[in-house]
């Protein structure tokens, strides 16, 4: 597994989430995390292996003009179901501090237990017309 400090202790990321086609990234991106789609939308499913395996979670240096360098963290994953797991919610922790410079406070064993009770979000479906 790739040694940066946004994977310190990710060991293991699924989500109820589709695995999104990427078709191509810069050359100076560095992929952290590739994603395979599987047959459900459970841990247990089998992979699909005849879909590809995809770039999820993703580095790239940048330069705004006139602007200093600058560095970005990107993932496919990130839904409201995808955080309730504890090892994207690492991911992303990780990535901030990372982006923050504070990479020395990255460890494998910081709390990414919730803030509150986690409530499963709901979809409202809101009518539009005209008239």
């Amino acid at each position: 597994m790739n040694d940066h400090p946004v994977l310190r202790g990710v060991k293991d990321i699924w989500v109820p989430e589709d695995v999104y086609g990427i078709q191509s990234l810069p050359a100076d991106a560095e992929v952290l995390i590739y994603g395979q789609s599987t047959a459900g939308m459970d841990d247990k499913a089998p992979l699909i292996w005849e879909k590809s395996v995809m770039p999820i979670a993703w580095t790239k240096p940048y330069q705004i003009e006139g602007g200093k360098p600058g560095m970005a963290f990107a993932s496919t994953m990130g839904s409201s179901l995808g955080f309730q797991s504890a090892d994207l919610r690492r991911l992303v922790l990780n990535a901030s501090l990372w982006l923050l410079e504070m990479e020395d406070t990255i460890s494998p064993d910081l709390n990414v237990e919730y803030v509150g009770e986690y409530k499963r979000p709901t979809l409202a479906l809101i009518p539009l017309g005209r008239g």
